[in-house]
């Protein structure tokens, strides 16, 4: 969870981000409460241990070598963090031109109580690689994630409800693909 509603974490937070500003060893504070989350998401987003530290560590050397040039907009941090992280990834899939993975175990996560035969991973796949990259990212943080609406609206810069209204529209567009084998109906 980006955010508890704790406004003096907040406070907190950006007199973190003013010291590291100052001087880099301010960051240690920000590092700590961040890295945890940032390396999950990067983990779960590669499957792979290795990848994952790499990129969680070229996420926070680009956040230390850009933390001067940062402005607070009273959103947390790590929303900065996480799309500096989403950053690596796409840049690592596209220059190694792998494709999305899902885990079986995974696949039930979506839809439950719906009517959707399966979903078979294969499904989700193929759902997945017909969606934008906005589109995956939206998906990502909130089921894999588990990050509430208002946590990604603060990292997107956008109002809660509009936040529900995309990842709705996104897994109605999933049904769709996984029901009718593509996009359109």
């Amino acid at each position: 969870m980006l955010y508890d509603g704790d406004h003096n974490a907040l406070i907190e937070e950006k007199a973190w981000v003013q010291r590291a500003q100052e001087d880099i060893r301010g960051f240690e504070p920000l590092y700590n409460k961040y890295y945890a989350l940032i390396f999950r998401y990067i983990y779960r987003r590669t499957d792979s241990m290795d990848l994952a530290l790499d990129l969680c560590s070229q996420t926070f050397y680009k956040a230390l070598s850009g933390i001067r040039k940062y402005k607070w907009t009273g959103r947390p941090f790590g929303a900065w963090l996480y799309r500096i992280a989403a950053n690596e990834i796409r840049k690592h899939f596209r220059n190694q031109k792998e494709v999305f993975v899902i885990e079986e175990e995974k696949a039930r996560i979506f839809f439950p109580h719906e009517e959707v035969p399966g979903p078979r991973v294969e499904d989700l796949v193929r759902a997945f690689q017909l969606l934008s990259e906005a589109e995956v990212e939206l998906i990502e943080l909130k089921y894999f994630e588990e990050l509430t609406f208002r946590d990604i609206g603060l990292m997107w810069g956008q109002k809660e409800s509009a936040v529900k209204m995309r990842v709705y529209r996104t897994l109605a567009k999933m049904k769709t693909i996984i029901v009718n084998g593509h996009e359109k109906v």
